[in-house]
């Protein structure tokens, strides 16, 4: 009987439990070291259990071990991203990238490159250009904008006020701008939020077990931020959204669209693998588009293969979507 995981599931109950009992008994936050020794004896037993029993269920093939899923939780905040993985190259993640910011943000515009030295690489991402002001006016500052503003202000011995009204406070602030530049700017909500989910996006591919205090870090490579300088080189240019074609579909392709076939949920197809299509709306411009979604998991030579032959059939992977993109209902043209 296990002594300390209780009442497992799942194989993923198997892992949160773990993750769970490590972050509460590991000696480097306070925990027993013969005790972490018992729940890893416990955990190596139990999770071939689990792991053969979730195979024979499901049919996938895991490749995860004790081992490596010991060493993704070893941290108590953990330091491997939900999409890292390392048989990926920093060219490819810089590709996903560049996909995602052009599908997501296509009025913005970023620069996506790589770097390399002996012991390290680099992904740069940066946030070019904006279709709107990317900073707040002094009348739109809160609070918390307030005294953050104040504190770089003072910091570097650019404000020149012991006690101050509102006004007072708005000149000083524009003064202070005016005269050293954006890095004293507080960047608006809308700005914010695009700036969090790229770096989001791009840091949940990364790994990072860094530890500043002791100059110890262990990266799979340094990110510095899409908006680096609090944003001072980011240009405006309004712009909106390139509005696509409807009819994309090559013109042997297009008699598709004319008597469209309500959306089945699944799709069988000759090649064996099975096609989920929803139809949806493209948020940018309101019009009409179908998702494709494989069921099985594909290798990466399968999904290369069929990667391009969608290409040939009218539609493109949308990282976003986390499906191939068609214009027109695709229902005949995959079956064909």
């Amino acid at each position: 009987m296990a002594k300390y995981f209780k009442n497992v599931k799942s194989f993923e109950d198997l892992k949160k439990q773990f993750r769970t009992l490590l972050k509460a008994n590991h000696p480097d936050n306070g925990g027993d070291a013969e005790k972490m020794k018992e729940i890893n004896v416990e955990y190596d037993a139990l999770f071939p259990i689990w792991k053969n029993r979730t195979e024979q269920t499901t049919g996938e093939v895991i490749n995860e071990t004790a081992d490596s899923t010991r060493k993704q939780f070893y941290t108590m905040n953990g330091w491997e991203g939900s999409n890292h993985d390392w048989n990926r190259s920093l060219k490819e993640v810089a590709q996903i990238v560049r996909a995602y910011v052009k599908e997501k943000y296509p009025t913005y515009k970023f620069s996506v490159r790589t770097s390399y030295a002996s012991m390290c690489q680099e992904l740069h991402v940066e946030l070019k250009e904006s279709p709107i002001e990317i900073y707040k006016t002094a009348d739109e500052l809160d609070e918390d904008d307030k005294n953050e503003f104040f504190r770089k202000a003072n910091r570097n011995n650019y404000w020149a006020l012991n006690s101050w009204t509102d006004e007072e406070f708005k000149a000083e602030y524009n003064r202070i701008t005016a005269e050293h530049g954006n890095f004293y700017k507080i960047l608006n909500e809308v700005t914010k939020s695009v700036i969090e989910d790229v770096d989001s996006f791009v840091k949940s591919y990364n790994y990072s077990d860094c530890d500043g205090m002791i100059d110890y870090f262990d990266v799979d490579f340094y990110y510095f931020g899409c908006a680096q300088n609090n944003g001072q080189n980011i240009k405006i240019v309004a712009k909106t959204a390139r509005i696509k074609s409807k009819s994309t579909a090559p013109a042997e392709q297009k008699k598709a669209t004319e008597n469209k076939k309500p959306e089945p949920e699944k799709l069988e197809q000759k090649s064996g693998y099975t096609y989920k299509i929803t139809k949806g709306e493209d948020t940018r411009d309101g019009s009409e588009l179908w998702v494709v979604r494989i069921v099985e998991n594909l290798d990466k030579a399968a999904y290369i293969a069929e990667n391009k032959a969608m290409k040939e059939r009218g539609g493109y992977y949308s990282k976003f979507k986390h499906g191939f993109i068609f214009r027109f209902d695709p229902s005949e043209v995959l079956t064909a």
